[in-house]
């Protein structure tokens, strides 16, 4: 019988968001063993999530460099490609780290069954409600500003009649279709709706990679604080000559190394559940990150571009539009700033612990979980740069810093 009998709804409350996001793209991890159906479903599912991003990003491009030669237009080409290619990677580093995701997913429901003390459910409750509110808020952000770029803006446009008595119709993202009229039916409803459905792919991408990370970071530090809780119980009153000083101990350890474990290159044993996450989020942190720092200097720029030529509704959506990726990278940020706090609370708890108060030889085991305490926990981008507010404030100066330089010379 498990210690926690109500780990099914806790793991369903906690994963729920997450889990149906991912599961439109085919990215969330199966367990157990999978049919050959549902292998096929779920290779087909990507397959199809990745064609749909290419049918997009690639008459873009052909559009962007053969055939438009307005240089403004050609600009305002740029933003909606680097989204496309954002997505189209996320989405492959996703796929190539299944198997990371599911061991970190099989981690977390591991901890939700053996929590047996109420003030560790509690606390890792608390930690589940914050990643689960993180991650409706990016959700209802990325899909609310998406579809009012693909949609509202393009409709809000209407037909255009040119001087040679020609009617266009406008798309969400203007393409090159080779021996295709875009502006024929059914041929633009056709382009229109795979558009439309290659956006919410792109949209569950952005909003299913910043809500598994606060999945996955969230519980990394309701675990380090059960791991606080534990120390400081370790230094009670009642048991400072008690025998089971080193069963607490014990405890102590154990929870030290299932969270974090100091890892060299030539150690073989299981890795810790912060390496995992690690390994898991790096590179679609990275992508996030070089992306949105392009990303936020264009739409800074569409917006000069829409002030110009008055059109309120085309700024009114690049302005929700620049908001919604300030809050992707803010949570990304916000959420490593949390591990990294987590963590120096666990060293500060560590080192200011009472050891003299403990039996001498159980004293001595607390040498190496000070030393394991004083390695930072961090998640990175790539190991290129760490998540942290600093970084966030890093990356708004430079994506302004870009738009003074792209301002000034286009002028």
């Amino acid at each position: 019988m498990h210690a926690n009998t109500l780990y099914r709804d806790d793991i369903r409350r906690t994963v729920h968001v997450t889990r149906g996001v991912l599961n439109l793209i085919g990215v969330w991890p199966s367990f157990g063993d999978p049919s050959a159906l549902t292998i096929v479903r779920t290779k087909m599912l990507r397959v199809m999530c990745q064609c749909l991003l290419y049918l997009v990003f690639v008459p873009g491009v052909l559009k962007m460099f053969l055939r438009e030669t307005n240089s403004r237009r050609r600009f305002k080409m740029i933003g909606p490609m680097c989204t496309c290619l954002m997505a189209v990677l996320k989405h492959a580093a996703l796929i190539c780290r299944s198997d990371r995701i599911r061991d970190c997913i099989r981690h977390l429901e591991e901890d939700w069954k053996r929590v047996n003390l109420t003030e560790d459910r509690k606390l890792m409750t608390g930690n589940s409600k914050i990643g689960r509110s993180l991650a409706i808020l990016c959700v209802a952000f990325v899909y609310g500003s998406g579809f009012s770029y693909r949609t509202i803006v393009p409709l809000s446009r209407g037909i255009v009649v040119t001087s040679q008595n020609v009617t266009i119709r406008p798309l969400g993202i203007d393409g090159y279709y080779l021996f295709i009229n875009p502006q024929k039916t059914p041929a633009y409803e056709i382009i229109f709706t795979i558009q439309f459905v290659s956006g919410f792919v792109q949209y569950s991408l952005t909003s299913g990679t910043c809500s598994l990370a606060a999945l996955l970071v969230l519980h990394a530090c309701g675990q380090l604080k059960i791991l606080i809780a534990r120390m400081e119980d370790l230094m009670q009153i009642k048991h400072l000559h008690d025998r089971n000083a080193n069963r607490k101990l014990t405890a102590v350890v154990r929870q030290h190394i299932r969270i974090k474990r100091y890892s060299s290159y030539h150690n073989k044993m299981p890795s810790s559940f912060l390496s995992k996450v690690e390994e898991s989020l790096q590179f679609s942190c990275l992508v996030e990150v070089v992306g949105c720092t392009f990303i936020l200097c264009l739409l800074g720029y569409y917006i000069i571009m829409e002030w110009e030529n008055n059109d309120a509704v085309s700024m009114l959506t690049y302005g929700i539009l620049l908001l919604t990726f300030i809050f992707n990278i803010f949570i990304l940020c916000f959420i490593g700033e949390l591990l990294t706090d987590q963590s120096a609370k666990m060293y500060v708890t560590s080192c200011t612990l009472d050891w003299y108060r403990i039996p001498h030889k159980t004293a001595r085991g607390l040498v190496l979980v000070i030393a394991v305490s004083s390695i930072p926990v961090k998640i990175t981008a790539g190991k290129f740069m760490d998540l942290s507010l600093n970084s966030f404030g890093a990356i708004v100066r430079t994506s302004v810093a870009y738009l003074n330089i792209l301002r000034t010379t286009s002028i």
